[in-house]
């Protein structure tokens, strides 16, 4: 998380949390956004992983400006832009186009919203691992490993409420924002749902709409996270006759229906 991280638009996750020394600016998870929507007076809604942070790698190569349309609207992965295998929990090994690039992203960013990357140590550092350049890995792992802690006390989740907590992301679409073989930019909108579905919750589930926006290197042959901005995304209006659900209802939703798969 290098210094000239992106400030603007970005949503915090915790009720004005305090920063630890050495914190990179604006993250999410600082800023640790995972979503945003304020509850009371300042318990910003976070949704599922958001970490404004990365390296300096991608400054320096040549881009080629691309055409903002939207790849495809299955997730950005356009045809044939799968991952040839899994490594860490995670999709990799994507073709070097724009649509590979565009397929990463989100299933990078899957991955960064998971339940388990937020509750197991473990598990986020075998992700990070997986998905960020050699040089944006040691800073991101140090910044995620410290907003993972504040999100989770955010959310009053303990030992008993972890199996409840809901923590989804849904990819709406991607643009290519610029590419070369070498560096990709894409923005990714996603719908993001987090909170704790019990009774007298710090944080009852709630949903808010993001806008990623990753640099992707291409490294060891196969795309790679540089940095991730935040911002918040396209929001739709909340339909007037539609009412939330139970706090039941949710904690059984949750349990019934499986989590969003990855894209490619």
């Amino acid at each position: 998380m290098a210094g000239n991280q992106k400030q603007t638009g970005t949503r915090t996750l915790t009720a004005k949390a305090p920063e630890s020394p050495g914190a990179g600016t604006a993250t999410p998870w600082r800023r640790v956004k995972i979503g945003a929507i304020t509850f009371g007076a300042v318990l910003a809604l976070g949704v599922a992983l958001t970490l404004l942070g990365g390296g300096k790698e991608g400054q320096g190569s040549t881009e080629t400006p691309a055409d903002p349309a939207p790849t495809s609207q299955a997730g950005g992965s356009g045809p044939g832009a799968k991952a040839k295998t899994v490594k860490g929990g995670v999709p990799v090994g994507y073709p070097r186009t724009k649509d590979g690039a565009a397929a990463a992203a989100v299933n990078y960013q899957m991955a960064r919203s998971a339940p388990g990357y937020f509750t197991d140590q473990g598990l986020r550092h075998q992700v990070l691992k997986t998905v960020m350049t050699s040089s944006a890995l040691a800073s991101q792992q140090a910044q995620d490993d410290q907003l993972a802690k504040g999100l989770m006390a955010s959310l009053g989740v303990s030992e008993q409420t972890t199996p409840d907590m809901v923590m989804r992301a849904a990819s709406l679409g991607t643009s290519i924002r610029s590419y070369s073989e070498d560096t990709a930019t894409v923005k990714i909108w996603m719908s993001e749902v987090v909170g704790v579905p019990v009774e007298k919750s710090k944080m009852p589930v709630s949903g808010s709409w993001s806008t990623y926006t990753l640099i992707l290197q291409w490294q060891d042959g196969d795309w790679k996270i540089a940095t991730i901005d935040l911002a918040d995304g396209p929001t739709p209006l909340v339909v007037p006759d539609q009412s939330a659900s139970s706090t039941e209802d949710m904690r059984l939703a949750n349990k019934e229906f499986g989590a969003p798969r990855y894209a490619g």
